[in-house]
């Protein structure tokens, strides 16, 4: 009922009544429910900064990305944006550059309650996202990505969530924080599902994954790779700070491919106390020091190999987890079905840039680790999907590639990195798709197949043009 029946649109940019996000912050017109188009520009300094006081506000970039660029300006003592209201959304949003005396600057600090990113990037901040303690509210987080945040000194983040009620973090690339952790969250109840989480070769995390309160957690078809230079051993900790979160105290890791590079000690890939019930299964863990410090209550069915080449990943060295034909993950998964709340069967893969695809089991036996060997395509070459039922070619493409298929009707969406889509398209056999106007470069192609006996399924695949 607080929501008015005719929200508002305003816009925002270089010839539009409020010219940046400061202006409309400073005009006091916003209203719940209201939707602010920003253009995308780069807006720097105090043209970045606002204040967000109102609940339901939906704030998306249109035209590309804009970049909002702190250059040692802060509001309120806290960063870029700050969420004084409820359940905003922001979308497709560029944050750098925030810092603040309290060495935490966050590209947006969420006061309210509930919140809800996706398609933003967060990046050179002293925290991507910082949010407050109200003990209550959820929080959904995908297809963004978070680099390089952190001030240095380990209280810091890529992102920081405080006690809320649920934090659903899916479909992300975070990265290289800086001595903090890629992902921290005091959240009750923590979804962390289908992202890439590294340090790479030069990222410098404390951990991967840091739960401190517990509660109860999925960890599920991930990308978890620690670094040469990661400052601490433990890839995922859970409970360290004392388990004061709601019991029951539970963790689900299962179906994640995880790598370790860091030599200066064993690693932990698993760092708890005592608690309720835990489940480690179908993990793939190459390079591996010690699984867990305290007993699993059930463990079953993961690939441990302490070389990672035994592995017979894709492309390890450039971050590509996709399974080898012949690699000993294929088909060696149990089939674990549900337990605590959780489906513990993924339905989806991680696709690079923060974006997913659809995860099939062709056999009926599940693969061990992140990807399907024969689940998703992701190679940059001219490539069938799916027993030669759509062909994409050529591929690369200097603008015009033909996709064919036997499947009855098909659509195909158009997408670049960041998942601003290009075109929308259908199908039936033969499609010719024109990419002449859109810049040199990557692009992802998602397609759906319209024949009923396929279950609507959905592929994503690359394609370069050049």
């Amino acid at each position: 009922m607080s929501i008015p029946l005719f929200a508002a649109t305003y816009q925002v940019g270089t010839g539009k009544t409020y010219a940046s996000p400061n202006a409309l912050y400073l005009a006091d017109v916003v209203s719940d429910g209201d939707i602010i188009e920003i253009d995308a520009e780069t807006y720097t300094g105090t043209a970045a900064l606002a204040v967000w006081m109102k609940n339901n506000l939906i704030i998306r970039g249109v035209g590309g990305r804009p970049h909002l660029v702190a250059d040692g300006q802060y509001i309120w003592g806290k960063g870029i944006w700050v969420f004084a209201g409820n359940d905003i959304t922001v979308e497709n949003i560029e944050f750098s550059e925030a810092s603040v005396p309290d060495q935490n600057g966050a590209g947006i600090r969420l006061d309210g309650v509930g919140m809800t990113a996706r398609y933003c990037y967060f990046h050179d901040n002293e925290d991507g996202i910082l949010t407050s303690n109200p003990g209550t509210g959820n929080i959904l987080i995908e297809y963004c990505e978070f680099g390089y945040n952190g001030f240095g000194d380990g209280q810091s983040h890529n992102l920081y969530v405080g006690k809320v009620d649920q934090l659903i973090f899916r479909y992300n690339y975070s990265h290289h924080a800086k001595v903090g952790h890629n992902l921290k969250s005091r959240a009750s109840e923590n979804i962390i599902v289908y992202n890439r989480i590294m340090d790479e070769d030069t990222g410098r995390s404390s951990r991967l994954i840091d739960l401190p309160n517990g509660g109860k957690s999925l960890i599920m078809g991930n990308l978890l790779m620690q670094g040469p230079n990661a400052e601490n051993k433990n890839l995922i900790g859970f409970g360290l700070e004392g388990l004061n979160n709601p019991a029951p105290h539970e963790i689900y890791v299962t179906n994640n491919t995880v790598v370790n590079k860091r030599t200066a000690s064993p690693a932990v890939f698993l760092d708890f106390p005592t608690i309720n019930f835990s489940l480690v299964s179908n993990n793939i863990f190459a390079a591996v020091g010690v699984i867990a410090t305290s007993p699993i209550s059930d463990m079953q069915a993961n690939l441990i190999e302490s070389e990672i080449a035994d592995v017979l990943l894709t492309d390890e060295a450039n971050y590509d987890y996709t399974l080898q034909a012949t690699s000993p993950a294929a088909d060696m998964g149990a089939n674990l079905g549900s337990m605590g709340g959780y489906l513990l069967t993924p339905e989806h893969s991680y696709l690079h840039v923060a974006q997913e695809a659809g995860r099939s089991i062709a056999n009926g036996q599940i693969d061990i680790g992140a990807y399907e060997r024969d689940g998703m395509t992701t190679s940059n070459a001219d490539v069938t999907l799916d027993e030669s039922c759509i062909t994409l070619h050529p591929n690369p493409t200097p603008g015009l590639f033909t996709v064919t298929g036997n499947l009855g009707n098909f659509d195909i969406d158009i997408l670049n990195s960041n998942g601003t889509v290009y075109q929308q398209l259908s199908g039936n056999t033969e499609l010719t798709v024109d990419l002449s106007a859109l810049p040199n470069g990557l692009y992802y192609i998602r397609i759906v197949k319209g024949n009923p006996s396929y279950n609507g399924n959905l592929y994503m695949q690359k394609i370069l043009k050049q």
